[in-house]
C-alpha cells in the first residue's frame, strides 16, 4: 500500500501547479463576470458567491505536500458545497433581465468549478484507473466520483470498467457504480438499469426510462443503496 501511495504522490507538485492555474482562471472568470450583474443579481447569488470563495480558500491553505488524498477530500467540498448553496439563491425578486443574467452566471460559475474540480481529479488518477476506498478513503473516492458523475459522459465511460472492478472487490461502493452506470444509460438514450436517474416531466420530477421495472427492487438490492426500497428514494424528488 505504500508503494502505491509514493507512485500517486510522485507527480504531486505537478499537480499543485496545474489546481493553481486553473483555480486563478476561475478567479478571473468570476472577477469578469461579477461587472456584466447588477447589484440585485449579485445580491441574489450572494450564497453560491460565498460558497466558491471558501471551498476555495480552504483549498489555496493546502500546503504543497498534500497528500492526493487530502486534495481529493477539498475536491469533494469544492463540488459539493456550491450545488448546496443553489438552494439558497433566490432570483425570484429579480426582474427578467436579471434573472437571465443571473442565472447564466451561476451556470458559468458552476462550470469553471466543474473544469477545476475535472482537472485535479484527472491528474491525481492511479495506475490502477481508480480512486480504492482502501488507499485513498471514503471521502476522498467519493469527491472523485461525484465530480466526475457530474462530468461529460466520455469521462464517466472511462472510468466505469475500473469503479466496476474496485466495486467487485469491496474497493468501492456499488451504489456508485449503480449511479454513473444510469447516468450513462440515459445520456445516450438507453433504459437505465437502477432507476437512479429522474427527469422533469410536466412539472414533476419522475424516473428515466428503467428496463424492466418488475425487477427493479432486486437489482437495486446488492447495490447499497441507503434507501430501504425505490419508494423511499423516489421520496426524495418532487416539482421541478
Amino acid at each position: 500500500m505504500h508503494d502505491r501511495l509514493e507512485s500517486c504522490t510522485r507527480d504531486n507538485s505537478l499537480a499543485r501547479q496545474r489546481r493553481d492555474f486553473t483555480m486563478l482562471a476561475g478567479f478571473l472568470v468570476a472577477a469578469l463576470s461579477l461587472a456584466d450583474l447588477s447589484a440585485a443579481a449579485e445580491a441574489a447569488l450572494r450564497p453560491l458567491t460565498e460558497a466558491i470563495a471558501n471551498a476555495r480558500a480552504r483549498q489555496a491553505a493546502v500546503p504543497d505536500n498534500s497528500t492526493p488524498r487530502e486534495q481529493l477530500e477539498l475536491v469533494l467540498a469544492l463540488d459539493q458545497e456550491p450545488l448546496k448553496a443553489m438552494h439558497s439563491v433566490d432570483l425570484s425578486a429579480l426582474s427578467e433581465a436579471d434573472r437571465r443574467a443571473a442565472h447564466a452566471e451561476a451556470e458559468a460559475r458552476l462550470d469553471a468549478v466543474s473544469e477545476e474540480t475535472v482537472a485535479t481529479v484527472l491528474s491525481l488518477v492511479p495506475a490502477e484507473g481508480w480512486f480504492s476506498t482502501a488507499i485513498y478513503g471514503q471521502e476522498a473516492a467519493t469527491g472523485a466520483f461525484l465530480v466526475i458523475q457530474h462530468a461529460d459522459t466520455a469521462l464517466q465511460k472511462r472510468f466505469l470498467p475500473a469503479l466496476e472492478a474496485m466495486a467487485d472487490r469491496g474497493e468501492a461502493p456499488k451504489w456508485q457504480y449503480a449511479m454513473m452506470y444510469d447516468r450513462i444509460a440515459v445520456a445516450e438514450n438507453r433504459p437505465q438499469r437502477y432507476g437512479t436517474q429522474m427527469q422533469c416531466v410536466e412539472g414533476r420530477m419522475i424516473p428515466a426510462l428503467t428496463e424492466d421495472p418488475e425487477t427493479l427492487e432486486l437489482r437495486r438490492a446488492p447495490m447499497g443503496f441507503r434507501w430501504p426500497d425505490y419508494n423511499a428514494y423516489l421520496a426524495n424528488f418532487g416539482a421541478c
